[in-house]
């Protein structure tokens, strides 16, 4: 059988908190294995239209499946994950994808927190006011006794419903920034949830970051995009990549800028490493570290087959003989 979820059904399901201490174990569970096949993603254009697919092959959790993804920034774009078992090439499942991606996005930011960043963090700051901004602070807060929080957005009246939204949906203050660097100031984790734009317009300085902080940054996806400056990054006593270099190296804005102004730089480790034991996460108090995040094929299939899972355990959905009967040869 076949499990279709649809956008509603999938913000149903979402609690951000279960989902990033699904992934901790599942992505753990994949990193200890030796098979996972996680290609770079594909990009095609025609025109202001695009299409990108991100497939993977998890043996040590029985999956296969991917993530595409396609539209315009104009016309808006559709996520689909389709998920399939790996033993029998059953058809899992298939989900509307959009608000998943916010949610594995924030799930993982909060997995690389959990490892990363102190614990006795109690404030947090937000640079972003859209659904990623919020789904990493949910995330945050779920695996660290965040006690209040800042949110800055260039638009004021979004920072501010925001702030109310969360305020409620937390239970702790979260207090609208007239700038961004008042609202990291005195903060234990920083997340950077945007879409600024090209250099030199980026969210966030390494200037200002402090002793002992966790930076989270979730944007610039795309080699266009920067959302921090250099220093956040050469300057960091640790940086964590969920993604191998050599990929962000094309992808990211952030890392292209990055290895321009010091080619050759090399010491980033891959989150596997850290939550496998491999690599120590923080290895003193007042260390800065910083979580760069291009998300990944593996995330998608991890967080869709929770989803499939307690859907199934809780009559959501819709349910179909499975849509791709095998041909035999």
């Amino acid at each position: 059988m076949t499990l279709l979820l649809s956008d509603s059904d999938v913000r149903a399901l979402c609690d951000i908190g279960a989902m990033t201490g699904y992934l901790d174990q599942a992505l753990r569970k994949e990193a200890k294995g030796s098979g996972a096949e996680i290609p770079e993603r594909l990009n095609l254009a025609h025109g202001s239209v695009f299409l990108r697919v991100m497939p993977a092959l998890l043996p040590e959790s029985g999956l296969l499946g991917l993530k595409f993804f396609h539209g315009s920034m104009t016309d808006g774009v559709r996520y689909v994950v389709a998920v399939c078992s790996l033993d029998t090439g059953a058809v899992l499942g298939l989900l509307d994808a959009a608000y998943l991606t916010a949610a594995r996005t924030g799930a993982t930011s909060g997995v690389a927190t959990r490892w990363l960043a102190r614990e006795d963090s109690a404030a947090a700051a937000v640079i972003g006011s859209g659904l990623e901004a919020e789904t990493n602070l949910r995330a945050v807060c779920s695996v660290r006794p965040i006690t209040r929080a800042a949110v800055y957005s260039r638009n004021p009246r979004r920072r501010e419903t925001f702030a109310a939204r969360m305020t409620t949906a937390l239970g702790i203050p979260v207090t609208p920034a007239a700038d961004p660097r008042t609202a990291v100031a005195g903060t234990d984790i920083v997340i950077i949830a945007t879409n600024t734009g090209p250099d030199p317009v980026v969210a966030y300085h390494g200037a200002w970051a402090e002793p002992g902080q966790h930076i989270v940054s979730i944007g610039s996806t795309t080699p266009a995009l920067r959302e921090i400056d250099t220093d956040t990054i050469l300057g960091a006593d640790t940086v964590v990549l969920d993604a191998p270099l050599a990929q962000m190296s094309t992808e990211s804005g952030d890392i292209i800028a990055a290895l321009a102004a010091r080619p050759g730089w090399n010491t980033a480790i891959p989150l596997a490493h850290i939550i496998t034991g491999e690599n120590p996460g923080r290895r003193h108090p007042s260390h800065i570290t910083l979580f760069k995040s291009v998300g990944t094929a593996a995330q998608d299939l991890l967080a869709a087959t929770h989803l499939i899972r307690q859907a199934r355990q809780n009559g959501i959905g819709t349910e179909l003989p499975d849509i791709a009967n095998p041909k035999q040869f």
